[in-house]
């Protein structure tokens, strides 16, 4: 007997009354079975009045993008396995009718570029623009304008107007709308390159493989190059300057942040919202790793790893380095911290990305003498791994990146693969009762390699996770922080706020730093890395 599943979709009539409501159908499961071949079953022998977009059914055309149990996909393309399906219409447009969502600010977005090239009167120039010579051609060139990236975006779910459109960004940049700026070809830049978190959803969702990541990167870096970079930005950007400052009397640095006289005058002076937690300062992790003994012997250890400290983990939570260093010792590997700068996604993300290609440039030359005598390069922050893994290459073009990035890993999929190896014995990990939920970051999440942490500390005994369905934290690492944004911010965050609460954990996990801000000021649970538990589980 054929497997048969149950198919929930999402339709939309307006003319009829209620116009919004859920038809669940059966349908027979065959191999290698799409989306779309679901829906044309559908339609095709039980329900004719299905309404969804279809054209080449070859993953060329982009038209047939849906919602599938609440993420965009490309229906050609998706596979199904023969699991119940929930289908809807993409997120953040209008419906048309059933899966057919309305297109027209996408294509009235494009309208509008072509007449900044047209030099139309009734149209203002363009907030910014990137020189023709900087754009990323046979990357672009593989955009479909299916919307997929635009319907991930989690700030253009909650914004009105300007909001982040990715897709209208990528068609801008490869179809050769141009326009001319000190005498050179250049695309047009909108000003909603600012609302851009960089948070990468679009990047993680695009299904033909556009690396979004430096599309905005750029733009945003063009925006506030032709706009003006405020004070606030340039002093968010540079995390690592703000964390030397504040970790030289951390006592009267968390005092003035927790000061509402002084909140009150750092959101009128410099635009840093009073309502939002900033990130405390204590002594740094680097100071503490100077002044203790190392356990382990770098000429005998089978395994030795440099450590990318990060500037969260430096000057503000130095727990989850320290657990790194004692769980990875007991395992007996051997560890350094080099000296490094800030590894640059703040300054990308505020608009900088020659300061931020000059960090990178340090942290490779300091780095290299390590990967040459056969040390690997690990990280506890997810924005950090994701920086010197991809973004070193694929967002600052650095070629020299590629040996380093091709020794990084996060700090989850370096102890996944020891335990593949027979180097970490999960049956050996003791008992640690308690129960937690986790928030998958969004800079894990585009590094594609599953969520390593859980797969270990799920073997723990008595030990309780539950995996949240949710997106963004919204904090964004400093976006959050800006008093224009914090509101948008916070609405994108209450999915996960209000997924806490229902989980009602003892303790919530993340490994991003920033993440765990946010996650904290929306519910006020205590927080945590998650090698901080399986510390407690290897130690007992």
């Amino acid at each position: 007997m054929a497997d048969v599943f149950k198919v929930d979709i999402d339709r939309h009539d307006p003319d009829r009354s209620p116009a919004s409501y859920v038809r669940s159908y059966q349908i027979e499961h065959h191999p290698s079975m799409t989306v779309l071949e679901v829906l044309a079953e559908i339609q095709g022998y039980q329900d004719d009045g299905l309404a969804f977009r279809s054209a080449c059914q070859a993953g060329k055309c982009g038209s047939c993008a849906v919602s599938l149990n609440g993420k965009p996909v490309l229906a050609c393309r998706t596979m199904v396995d023969g699991q119940d399906l929930y289908l809807g219409p993409l997120p953040n447009f209008l419906v048309v009718k059933d899966l057919i969502v309305d297109r027209a600010r996408f294509e009235e977005g494009q309208a509008r570029t072509v007449a900044y090239a047209l030099e139309t009167e009734s149209v203002t120039s363009p907030a910014a623009s990137l020189p023709d010579v900087e754009i990323d051609y046979p990357n672009l060139a593989r955009c479909i304008g299916c919307l997929v990236c635009s319907s991930a975006c989690p700030v253009a779910a909650k914004l009105d107007k300007q909001f982040p459109d990715p897709a209208l960004l990528a068609t801008t940049l490869s179809t050769g709308v141009r326009i001319k700026r000190n005498g050179s070809s250049a695309a047009p830049i909108e000003r909603n390159a600012d609302t851009c978190s960089l948070c990468l959803n679009c990047h993680v969702a695009c299904p033909s493989g556009v690396a979004l990541n430096r599309a905005n990167a750029q733009a945003k870096d063009a925006y506030i190059q032709e706009q003006g970079q405020s004070l606030r930005d340039w002093l968010m950007g540079r995390a690592e300057l703000m964390g030397q400052l504040g970790s030289l009397t951390p006592p009267l640095s968390n005092h003035a942040l927790h000061n509402g006289i002084v909140r009150r005058g750092m959101e009128a002076t410099l635009g840093i919202s009073r309502h939002a937690d900033m990130p405390a300062y204590t002594a740094p992790f680097k100071r503490w790793f100077a002044d203790r003994s190392t356990q382990t012997d770098p000429a005998t250890a089978e395994r030795k790893v440099v450590y990318f400290v990060g500037c969260y983990g430096n000057y503000s939570d130095t727990q989850p380095g320290k657990d790194m260093v004692a769980a990875l010792e007991r395992l007996g590997v051997h560890v350094e911290a080099p000296e490094q700068r800030c590894c640059g996604l703040p300054l990308v993300s505020n608009g900088d990305m020659n300061s931020a290609r000059q960090r990178a440039e340090a942290n490779l030359a300091s780095f290299q003498p390590w990967l040459e005598q056969g040390y690997d390069v690990i990280a506890t922050c997810t924005s950090c791994s994701l920086m010197l893994k991809h973004d070193y290459t694929e967002v600052l073009g650095l070629e020299a990146a590629e040996e380093m990035a091709g020794r990084t890993y996060d700090l989850g999929e370096y102890l996944r693969l020891m335990a593949e190896a027979g180097e970490l014995d999960l049956d050996e990990l003791k008992p640690v009762p308690m129960a937690t939920a986790y928030h998958t970051p969004c800079h894990l999440r585009a590094q594609q390699i599953d969520l390593p942490f859980i797969d270990l500390i799920r073997e723990i005994p008595d030990f309780e996770v539950e995996v949240l369905d949710t997106v963004c934290c919204g904090l964004s690492g400093s976006y959050g922080f800006k008093a224009e944004k914090y509101d948008v911010s916070m609405d994108v965050g209450r999915h996960l706020f209000e997924a806490l609460e229902a989980a009602e954990p003892d303790l919530a996990l993340s490994e991003c730093g920033t993440c765990q801000v946010q996650m904290h000021h929306g519910t006020r649970l205590p927080v945590a890395h998650p090698i901080s538990i399986l510390r407690q589980a290897l130690e007992g």
